[in-house]
């Protein structure tokens, strides 16, 4: 049978709490014993015009729709899209140099309506050096007899910052790969000789990194590197993107 409420209060009668809870309760076991066939609407009340469906963006990889977006795109698929990040971008391997540039096509743009808070998801996997140039100017070889003090750092950014100190280039995020202590091979398959040691010159790493957006504004989210060595190939990488508007 249906739910009747116990109490029915009539205006300008005293209302109790112990009422309140008799109906409260009583609502609860009819719950709970399973809903009456009767007391279900026949006719639906949310129809396809009340429902606004996300938009992908298959360039990016993304979908917005009205809490925000969410997606992102990486390196594999039917095309392997290797970049490389090199010391001539970035001060020739001079330790005085302090210069970052965008790692090309990790980076997502997004046009955000409203204030949102962002997730920016990444990883990549590096194949650093074997880098042994002797120009005097450049990371000095550390420890003797190898140079592994040349080392490629990486680091996410946000907006046009990611050549600045501030909280768009998020420098306390940087995480380094060093250069490859024992060479590359130069037959088939091609890499460094020791893949998995700290001198092997992979470097695999990843992380997530929390900003609020004040919008409505155009931004974009993406990696960016200095480079002490030469030849450092980033082999895969990956990028996503959780936005919620608030």
């Amino acid at each position: 049978m249906s739910y009747t409420p116990p109490y029915t209060v009539a205006d300008g009668t005293v209302l109790t709490s112990a009422q309140l809870e008799g109906n409260s309760q009583a609502l609860r076991i009819y719950l709970h014993r399973g809903v009456a066939s009767s007391d279900f609407e026949n006719t639906p009340w949310i129809q396809t015009r009340h429902v606004q469906a996300p938009v992908y963006e298959p360039y990016s990889g993304m979908q917005h729709g009205v809490t925000g977006y969410q997606g992102g795109n990486w390196a594999g698929g039917t095309n392997i899209r290797l970049q490389f990040a090199t010391k001539f971008l970035s001060g020739n391997g001079r330790t005085t140099s302090t210069e970052f540039h965008p790692a090309p096509q990790t980076a997502i743009e997004l046009a955000f309506r409203q204030d949102a808070k962002v997730l920016f998801h990444y990883w990549w996997e590096l194949e650093n050096g074997r880098d042994v140039s002797t120009a005097s100017y450049q990371a000095p070889a550390s420890p003797a007899g190898t140079t592994a003090g040349r080392r490629v750092y990486v680091v996410p950014y946000t907006g046009a910052g990611f050549n600045s100190g501030t909280a768009y280039n998020n420098r306390s995020r940087c995480q380094e790969t060093r250069n490859a202590g024992d060479g590359v091979t130069i037959g088939y398959p091609i890499g460094t000789r020791r893949p998995y040691v700290m001198t092997g010159g992979y470097g695999a790493k990843q992380g997530t990194f929390a900003r609020d957006v004040t919008g409505p504004i155009v931004t974009t989210f993406g990696l960016s590197i200095h480079s002490l060595t030469d030849r450092c190939g980033v082999v895969n990488w990956g990028i996503a993107l959780e936005a919620y508007y608030f």
